[in-house]
Formats: C-alpha cells, structure tokens, sequence
C-alpha cells in the first residue's frame, strides 16, 4: 500500500493544484500531528485518499476536528487489510494541550497494547504500522524535554514488532536531515515525516477513496 505520511509543516506541494497528481496512487494519508486542520481537510479532498490522524502538542484538543479525517489516537484500524495503531501527544513540558509525562504515556500505552492484543486473540493482524507524533526514546529525538522521546515506546516496539514507527515532532533542517530521518530499532523501521514521506507498506487490498470508513479492533 502507497501511502502519504506528513506532520509538523505545512509544504506548498501538497497545499496546491498539483497535489492530485503529486499524490496520484496513494491509498492513505497519515498525519502525526501539529499540522493546521484546514490543511488536513485541504488534503483529504483533493488527494482523493482517506486520511487518519495523531494530534500533537500543538494541535487543539477534541471536541474540535477536522472534517473528514479519522482519529488514530489509542485505536486500531484496518484500512484495506494494511493495520495502523496511534498515540497522539508529546511530553509534559508548558502543560498544554496533548502533553503527557512518562507515567501517563505508559499508561495510555498499555491500553493500546492490550487493545492490540485483544484483536490478536479474535484473528485479527497485529499494526504494521505505529503512529505518533512523538518519536521513541533514542530513536530520532533530541535532549530537550520538550522533545525527549518515550520510553513506553520502546517496549511498544519490542512488544508488537511492527515494521514502520511513524512520527514528527522533531524539525530537520540542514545537511543532516536525511541521515536523522530513519532509525531502527530490531526489524522496526523508525522514520520521522517531518514535512511529509510517501512509503511503501507491504500489504494491503486497497481502500475505498470516497469519505474515509473506519475499522477499529
């Protein structure tokens, strides 16, 4: 399954009349957060592909939404036979919104597990891939609270061995950015979108492109 993944800054090439075609065989698009709900529902129209979602520590919290978009955040979700799993949030650091300590994270985390497991017990796939918006301790983020990693996460990835971890949160800039792009923890691909990435994802039946139907276990 081809899909588009983004977070953390909006870029003209996917905000323009050339998006349809720069997005042309995308099967989903995935946001790992801080990017402006305008901008979501711009691209869930125009790219003709369903779109699923994490906030991050500058999204609003619920009740707003955008239109048109799926929640990730403490689901799982089939989306044509490819399973994504989210977290929204980042470290506890000013108190606003979508902000959570390590404790709370673990906690929010064992739920998701569990939910996952459960599905696992019915017959249903495990994720192939995580969502969040924050990366996983050590792996792509940086020294600053405000951009620390969760430990929870590791164990979520030893856990459940998904194939791809996706998140944003930490900006790239420079000549460094692609070396700090991917990380790798066992046989999980870790890839920060900041920007936006169109990958690859083994599986899939295809997904219906008309309003986004969802799927939770």
């Amino acid at each position: 399954m081809k899909i588009l993944a983004m977070g953390d800054t909006v870029e003209q090439i996917l905000h323009g009349a050339n998006l349809a075609r720069y997005a042309s065989g995308v099967e989903a698009v995935v946001s790992c957060g801080d990017l402006p709900f305008e901008y979501l529902e711009y691209v869930v129209t125009f790219s003709g592909a369903p779109l699923y979602y994490v906030r991050g520590n500058h999204d609003p919290e619920e009740p707003k939404a955008p239109e048109g978009c799926v929640p990730l955040d403490g689901r799982v979700v089939d989306i044509g036979g490819v399973v994504l799993a989210g977290l929204s949030g980042s470290r506890w650091y000013s108190g606003g919104p979508n902000q959570y300590t390590e404790r709370a994270m673990r906690r929010r985390g064992r739920a998701l597990s569990a939910r996952v497991a459960l599905g696992r017990l019915r017959g249903k796939k495990a994720p192939d891939v995580f969502v969040t918006h924050s990366p996983p301790l050590g792996l792509g983020d940086r020294e600053d609270v405000a951009h620390t990693g969760f430990e929870t996460f590791l164990g979520l990835i030893d856990r459940h061995d998904p194939p791809l971890w996706l998140h944003g949160h930490v900006h790239l800039y420079g000549p460094e950015a692609w070396e700090a792009r991917e990380t790798r923890r066992g046989s999980t691909r870790v890839v920060n979108v900041y920007g936006h990435r169109i990958l690859e994802v083994p599986g899939g039946v295809g997904v219906d492109s008309g309003p986004p139907r969802r799927k939770d276990e």
